[in-house]
């Protein structure tokens, strides 16, 4: 098994729209590339209702000692979820708690080979991003707002805990979801560049998997672009 790149798409702030790019990075990828996806946001995993998987059970290959767990697989697309895993009660769980349960489930799948790991992360900056950085080590970061000025002031947040565990920012998705006019007098103080800017759509809250009707390329052309440009 072998993974050559993990992204994990992060964001202090939820409701912006975080798991929903990391389904439609993945589809993206997908058509050229071999990519997995795992959901570690313990409060309230999505990914199965983004990609349609009405099977919340676990498959386990008691063969395989080392990583029994066996990912979704919905069109070569590699799903893993703590919402497969794990009871509703998990989601009071304390901090280390939820440290080992992903840390378990990313060493646990056997992912196979894959070109591109995807880890949705879970809204906030606490034990989890301290287990996925110092854990998993993933190759760099991508961070989603909105430009409401709660998201933009969590994303300074998140900014400082990335760049304080020594993780690689390799940009920032604006997902214009409020449309808000008040970014033009924002300044974000940071190096970090804004990958893309998506505008406000319907269909990016209404819409499941497949994801037929949106033009995927076009709308994160230059994240893509960034995430092969750093290989």
């Amino acid at each position: 098994m072998t993974i050559r790149k993990t992204i994990a798409i992060a964001s202090a702030k939820g409701g912006v729209g975080k798991s929903t790019i990391c389904s439609y990075l993945a589809s993206v990828l997908s058509n050229s590339y071999k990519v997995g996806v795992l959901d570690a946001d313990i409060y309230g995993p999505n990914q199965d209702i983004l990609f349609d998987i009405n099977d919340k059970n676990i498959e386990v290959d008691k063969k395989n000692t080392e990583r029994p767990y066996i990912p979704k697989n919905i069109d070569d697309i590699s799903i893993n979820s703590l919402g497969f895993l794990l009871d509703k009660s998990a989601a009071i769980w304390r901090g280390p708690m939820l440290s080992s349960a992903i840390n378990q489930i990313y060493e646990k799948t056997n992912w196979g080979d894959l070109d591109y790991l995807l880890i949705d992360m879970p809204p906030g900056t606490g034990d989890a991003y301290l287990t996925v950085c110092q854990k998993i080590v993933p190759d760099f970061v991508i961070l989603v707002s909105t430009i409401s000025k709660l998201s933009i002031t969590d994303l300074k947040r998140t900014i400082d805990v990335f760049e304080s565990l020594n993780t690689k920012i390799l940009g920032i998705v604006l997902n214009n979801i409020h449309q808000s006019d008040g970014f033009q007098d924002f300044n974000l103080e940071t190096e970090n560049v804004i990958l893309d800017r998506i505008e406000f759509n319907k269909k990016f809250i209404d819409l499941s998997y497949p994801f037929d009707d949106l033009q995927l390329d076009s709308l994160f052309l230059n994240t893509v672009r960034a995430i092969k440009e750093y290989d």
